[in-house]
């Protein structure tokens, strides 16, 4: 090999040593900008879980609402329409929309997700075993359906309709969506009766904190939340689960046979 040869053999060996080292650096930088990403983005969960997430959704409500009149559907009277889009950081977008007749009295509010509708589903397993629990703020969106399993209890998707309150306000409209449906004590059938009201005992157990139980929530849009305790990396009560949706979920939501194409 001539002495010019090993030169450049030396010089090519160099430029891959420094190209691996600058690549290493890179690699290294890249990963602590991701770790630092992560930190911030817990700190700011751990942040917003501090907060009451009730008083921060009714201030951007007084703040930036919509208002407009509208015909009220049971006494046929002018009635005010209150609306607006608030954001929840790092969770939703949602949209509130109210309604009261001073005429006859009638109100009505409606919450929606405003984020559409994603690639996957996301479920909610909450292990509700103290106050701290039943306080957690909760958005379940009218396409997701909840499940309590001590009770054997399952309730499809669209009932209850859309709901932000807490773990233990939603017992409370699971309890209330259950005594009006099904009303016991009717005399037809003392069994049923039996078997019903010690469903109602223990969601009242449930709802008073007495009584341990799981809630799961599965959205097939991915458009509730339940919210963390502290640290989400700490949260051993509550699993977040993101799954592929069914053949029969794309069905039940209408993706299968929605027409995006000439639709005009």
């Amino acid at each position: 090999m001539t002495i010019l040869s090993f030169k450049r053999v030396q010089i090519e060996f160099m430029k891959n040593i420094i190209y691996k080292q600058n690549k290493s650096t890179q690699t290294n930088q890249m990963d602590q900008e991701s770790q630092k990403k992560n930190e911030n983005q817990n700190q700011a969960q751990i942040n917003l879980n501090n907060q009451n997430l009730t008083s921060a959704v009714q201030e951007q409500f007084d703040n930036d609402e919509l208002e407009f009149c509208n015909q009220c559907n049971q006494c046929g009277g002018e009635g005010l329409n209150r609306m607006c889009k608030i954001t929840i950081p790092f969770v939703r977008d949602l949209i509130i929309m109210s309604f009261s007749c001073d005429e006859c009295g009638y109100k009505d509010t409606e919450v929606k997700g405003a984020n559409g509708i994603t690639p996957q589903g996301k479920m909610f397993r909450l292990n509700v075993n103290s106050q701290n629990d039943l306080k957690r703020d909760v958005f379940k969106s009218e396409t997701a359906s909840l499940q309590i399993p001590e009770i054997e209890l399952e309730m499809c998707t669209g009932t209850l309709g859309s709901l932000f309150t807490t773990i233990q306000g939603l017992i409370q409209k699971i309890l209330d969506h259950l005594r009006d449906k099904t009303p016991i004590y009717n005399g037809d059938d003392p069994y049923r009766d039996n078997k019903l009201q010690k469903v109602f005992d223990q969601l009242q157990a449930f709802h008073e904190g007495t009584q341990n139980f799981t809630i799961i929530i599965r959205d097939l849009i991915d458009s509730s939340f339940v919210s963390n305790v502290g640290d989400p990396n700490t949260d051993f009560n509550l699993q977040v689960i993101t799954f592929d949706r069914t053949e029969e979920d794309n069905d039940e939501l209408g993706i299968d046979t929605m027409n995006t194409e000439n639709y005009f």
